[in-house]
């Protein structure tokens, strides 16, 4: 991914999803879009069958601006609405291949 990013911090996967759903309701391409679950030790790994009934976890959306040709501030603004707290500085995050 590129380094012209945005991520966010959601407390709850539903929250995660409704990003991840108004994203795509713009039609961008799911490439763009990242989703790591945050275990509770902090280490980050792609979401896996199940965690849908989990409660200990943190949810990171990050979405690749150049690849989603959206704005910053509108990417932000979206993070934000649905429920995410801005990271400042996005940490590596897993790749989830086979899409």
């Amino acid at each position: 991914m590129a380094n012209n990013r945005v991520a966010a911090v959601f407390p709850m996967l539903r929250y995660a999803t409704g990003a991840v759903d108004w994203f795509r309701n713009q039609a961008i391409e799911p490439d763009a879009i990242i989703v790591a679950a945050r275990q509770p030790n902090g280490d980050l790994r792609p979401p896996q069958r199940g965690d849908n009934l989990r409660s200990d976890l943190e949810w990171i959306v990050a979405l690749d601006l150049d690849a989603a040709r959206i704005e910053r501030a509108v990417a932000l603004a979206t993070l934000q609405r649905e429920g995410g707290s801005i990271l400042k500085h996005i940490p590596e995050l897993p790749v989830e291949t086979g899409r």
